[in-house]
């Protein structure tokens, strides 16, 4: 029986929103901000890591208080750097759950399940992802046995994707898991479908 992991959150949002009047972290989707709602959907942990990078000043008043915030300096280098920075910043036998902070209609649910699909996976599994029809998406949750990989590889995705046997990917009915934004056309279209389901 494996040793249970915690899982510790990584909400990434240290890239720059060129395209949007807002950094991602703080558009609205009702009273909430694309931040509050990661940050809620990961309450499952109490040690939730913030990575802030671009706009870090504009983003950190609006932090919730529940979080730890870690800055990374390196953020032109993309998000594998945010992911090395905030990995410096947690135990390292711990599980964490990378959650980039644009996937605003994830909900608590899928959150949660993915949490047990990593509980429950198999002794060859190392990293859950979620599934829906074909494609992957987002959060997804790496043991800590992966973590040094990240610290050699030009991508997160190159880890990930390294050795299709040790991936547990868990089927979820929402599209929620590939739908991000970048543009005002895409957070606009992110808007229509939460105010659709609230």
């Amino acid at each position: 029986m494996r040793k249970r992991e915690e899982i510790i959150p990584i909400i990434l949002a240290a890239g720059s929103s060129q395209a949007l009047p807002f950094p991602k972290a703080l558009a609205r989707f009702g009273k909430k901000t694309a931040l509050d709602i990661a940050v809620e959907n990961c309450s499952f942990s109490p040690k939730v890591r913030v990575v802030l990078g671009a706009d870090a000043q504009r983003i950190l008043p609006a932090v919730p208080k529940s979080s730890e915030i870690v800055i990374n300096r390196r953020w032109r280098e993309g998000q594998l750097s945010s992911l090395q920075a905030a990995l410096k910043r947690i135990e390292p036998d711990a599980a964490f759950l990378l959650y980039p902070v644009d996937h605003a209609l994830i909900t608590r649910h899928i959150v949660e399940q993915l949490v047990r699909a990593f509980r429950t996976r198999s002794a060859s599994q190392e990293i859950v992802i979620p599934r829906h029809k074909d494609a992957d998406g987002h959060p997804v949750i790496v043991s800590a046995a992966v973590r040094p990989e990240f610290f050699e590889a030009a991508t997160a995705r190159e880890v990930i994707y390294k050795a299709p046997e040790r991936i547990r990917a868990l089927k979820v009915r929402s599209s929620s898991i590939l739908e991000d934004f970048d543009t005002m056309e895409s957070y606009e279209q992110c808007l229509r479908k939460f105010r659709a389901r609230s």
